[in-house]
C-alpha cells in the first residue's frame, strides 16, 4: 500500500509541475497578447494624428481595416485570459490532488504508528502478565 501511496504521489507532484508550465504559458501567451493588442491601439493613434494634418481621407479609409485588427487582438487578449484562469485553476486542481494524497500518507503514517505503539504495549503486558513485580 506504502508503494502504491508513493506513486500515486510521484504523479500527482509531476502533474502539479505540469500545471505550473502549462500556467506560466499561458500567463506569457497572454501578455504577448496584451502586448499586440497595445500596439495595435498605438499604431491608430499615431495614424490618426498624422492623418489629420496630412490625408484625412487616407486614414478614414485605412481606419475599419485597423478597428477590425484591434477587435481581433482584442479577443485574443480575452481568450488567453480565459486560457489562463483554465491553468490557474487547474494547477490548484493539481496542487489538491497533490495534497489530497499527503494527507492520506500522513494519515496512513499515524495509524501505522499507533498500531504499533499498541503492539508493543500488548507485547509488554503479554511478558509481564502472570509475574509478580517487586518495587
Amino acid at each position: 500500500m506504502a508503494e502504491l501511496l508513493n506513486r500515486l504521489k510521484r504523479l500527482r507532484r509531476l502533474e502539479a509541475e505540469q500545471a505550473k508550465r502549462d500556467l506560466a504559458a499561458a500567463v506569457t501567451a497572454e501578455t504577448a497578447a496584451r502586448r499586440a493588442l497595445t500596439q495595435a491601439q498605438a499604431a491608430v493613434a499615431k495614424e490618426a494624428h498624422a492623418a489629420v494634418a496630412a490625408l484625412p481621407g487616407a486614414f478614414a479609409a485605412w481606419l475599419p481595416a485597423a478597428a477590425e485588427g484591434i477587435a481581433q487582438r482584442h479577443e485574443a487578449e480575452m481568450a488567453a485570459g480565459a486560457a489562463r484562469e483554465a491553468a490557474r485553476h487547474g494547477l490548484a486542481e493539481r496542487q489538491a490532488a497533490l495534497k489530497a494524497v499527503e494527507m492520506v500518507m500522513e494519515a496512513r503514517a499515524a495509524h501505522d504508528s499507533l498500531d504499533a505503539r499498541r503492539r508493543d504495549e500488548r507485547s509488554v503486558a503479554d511478558a509481564f502478565r502472570g509475574k509478580t513485580l517487586l518495587f
